[in-house]
């Protein structure tokens, strides 16, 4: 004799969207990457991820430095406080978009990016993903369709165009 299906074995199954997973400790979010956080001195990130390799000649006012534990990234200082960090391909991010990916993509994957033109390339756009009080982002660059540029940091740094140094 068969058993009856219960009731609730009958209910449709509804579909549970995934999780969107956390962002790597090394990833690069709009507070900072690894140790080192926006809104730092350079002697506190220096604290955190070793000496800065500093240009020549370095400009306390604005100036990029690298940092050897962290390849691949070049930090913005105003002041002598780090201000945005731009990355280099291969860089994780906290918004799992990376250089070469599609605007198309990108637009599938976040929906309530910002887009908006780029200054000096007419068929590119910025991807913008400010934090909740607007005082940091994430941003991407686009051309041809495809990402070609990351960074991250406290506004209005982080917005400039251009970097300095």
């Amino acid at each position: 004799m068969a058993i009856p299906a219960s009731p609730a074995s009958e209910a449709p199954v509804q579909a549970v969207p995934a999780a969107t997973p956390a962002p790597a400790p090394n990833a690069l979010s709009a507070q900072g990457i690894g140790a080192v956080r926006f809104g730092m001195t350079l002697a506190e990130a220096e604290a955190a991820a070793g000496k800065a390799t500093l240009p020549e000649p370095f400009d306390p006012v604005c100036s990029m430095v690298r940092f050897a534990s962290l390849p691949k990234l070049r930090f913005m200082l105003e002041e002598n406080v780090v201000k945005r960090a731009d990355a280099e391909a291969g860089v994780e991010n906290a918004v799992g978009v990376a250089v070469g990916d599609t605007l198309a993509q990108v637009r599938d994957k976040h929906p309530e990016a910002q887009v908006s033109t780029h200054k000096y390339d007419k068929n590119g756009h910025y991807v913008t993903f400010p934090t909740a009080d607007g005082k940091a982002a994430i941003i991407l660059e686009e051309s041809g369709g495809k990402v070609t540029k990351v960074r991250a940091g406290l506004q209005p740094a982080v917005a400039y165009v251009e970097t300095c140094g």
